[in-house]
């Protein structure tokens, strides 16, 4: 019996990625952003989600894509190591399920993005779909700002 997995589908430029549909707590609009000083520049600063205060990634500067400027823009709301993030994408608006026979592990880094961030290629019809790793996105260090972030401004 094969597992099906369920992935949120979100583009970058003209590539599509896939994560997991259990990560990702909500797709929401853009929103005005508090910028903060001396942080990486693909942090593009934080804002509060009814209450909540989540620090904002720019995907794309953090991969290094093109900024799209004729895209959707949606905030992917997802934790990491229990801490808030919204990961800027292109464009954020289908959920499909990808049987785990079809995806395959990748052996290299794919469109310019480092093997580690990627859990594998997921093939459908027509499409092949990038499946990031949004845990290992960040490093430690990285992580660690943003713990510090949310801590700042609870």
């Amino acid at each position: 019996m094969s597992d099906i997995n369920q992935f949120i589908i979100f583009k970058l430029a003209t590539e599509e990625f896939g994560v997991e549909i259990t990560k990702v707590q909500e797709i929401i609009k853009p929103q005005a952003v508090t910028k903060l000083p001396q942080t990486a520049n693909f942090i593009e600063g934080i804002i509060n989600l009814r209450g909540d205060i989540i620090t904002i990634i720019d995907l794309r500067k953090r991969l290094d894509f093109e900024l799209n400027t004729d895209s959707e823009d949606r905030i992917l709301v997802v934790k990491i190591n229990g801490v808030d993030v919204g990961f800027i994408v292109d464009d954020a608006s289908e959920v499909i399920r990808i049987d785990s026979e079809k995806i395959s592990k990748s052996s290299g880094g794919i469109a310019g993005i480092k093997n580690e961030y990627i859990d594998g290629i997921g093939k459908l019809e027509d499409r092949l779909i990038i499946l990031l790793n949004l845990d290992k996105l960040l490093s430690t260090e990285e992580k660690v700002t943003l713990e510090e972030i949310a801590e700042s401004h609870q």
